[in-house]
């Protein structure tokens, strides 16, 4: 795998997934987006998820509603936070699952904001682990 690219098995892709993460994860209300941070049980719990899944990987799984704006418009949010977990997913502590939920508001972000959401869901993350 090239150092920054973006495999997807590093992705939440199935509905149990995103379900699991919703029902069990910690919910952190970020200005543009609703996140869900899960962690995983180990293998048992990727079982399924496709070859060369490892606990060890934080995997981003993305959710922008109809309600948002057209498709070019979801689409190019979801491209945008793709793009800020990419950069910096190594940040992150390991076995993670963050399920991103846009809300309204996000229809006009830009990248920067994308990466101020990232920079205070890393800054919750690392003071909920210090608790």
């Amino acid at each position: 795998m090239r150092p920054q690219g973006f495999p997807a098995r590093l992705r939440v892709k199935k509905r149990r997934e995103f379900l699991f993460a919703q029902g069990q994860g910690q919910k952190i209300h970020l200005r543009n987006f609703l996140v869900f941070v899960a962690r995983r049980r180990g293998a048992a719990s990727v079982a399924g998820s496709g070859p060369g899944v490892e606990p060890s990987d934080t995997r981003i799984g993305i959710t922008v509603t109809r309600k948002i704006g057209k498709a070019v418009t979801r689409n190019r949010i979801k491209r945008l936070v793709r793009e800020g977990f990419r950069r910096q997913r190594r940040d992150f502590p390991p076995g993670l699952d963050l399920v991103w939920i846009a809300k309204r508001g996000a229809a006009a972000i830009h990248y920067s904001d994308v990466i101020v959401d990232f920079d205070a869901l890393r800054r919750r993350l690392a003071a909920g682990t210090r608790r």
